[in-house]
């Protein structure tokens, strides 16, 4: 894949982000996930719990909120799988966070009831803990131990999912 489709891919990314708010954290778990040399059975069982929480999640939302949700799930796979084939320079890199930071920003705009908010701040929790049940000790050490370098890096920010 050639940078400026990247570039397109990323900038297409992040408007649609901007109608979700659950995406980003999503993917900042996938990272810390793919890191720990899972198991087939453990992968397998984040798959099966990843499934289930998106089937939660969009029984709460509304027909438009669903199509979004959908494009989202597409372009973060898209979009983690350019980062992964594509060797990206450091002003590369600075460009997506400005992006990934447009995208917060607007992510407190979100169409979204307090209900709503609720129930998907619950349903992530609960597979957050599911997730973290299925670790060894080891491995959830290690996902402590990443949450921990990003926290001193950026501030605080809310676990994995």
């Amino acid at each position: 894949m050639n940078i400026k489709h990247f570039y397109l891919l990323a900038g297409l990314a992040a408007i649609t982000l901007t109608s979700f708010p659950m995406a980003a954290n999503a993917q900042k778990m996938h990272r810390s996930f793919s890191k720990l040399n899972l198991t087939d059975q453990q992968e397998q069982q984040i798959e099966n719990i990843r499934n289930n929480t998106y089937s939660e999640i969009e029984d709460i939302l509304t027909p438009q909120q669903q199509e979004q949700f959908e494009t989202i799930k597409t372009l973060r796979g898209q979009l983690r799988e350019a980062k992964e084939a594509t060797n990206l320079s450091q002003e590369q890199r600075e460009e997506i966070r400005e992006i990934k930071k447009s995208v917060r920003e607007e992510m407190e705009s979100m169409n979204l009831s307090q209900e709503q908010r609720g129930e998907i701040r619950e349903i992530k929790k609960s597979a957050r803990e599911e997730m973290m049940g299925i670790l060894t000790d080891e491995q959830r050490q290690q996902i402590r131990q990443e949450m921990g370098s990003r926290r001193g890096k950026r501030g605080f920010r809310r676990g994995l999912f």
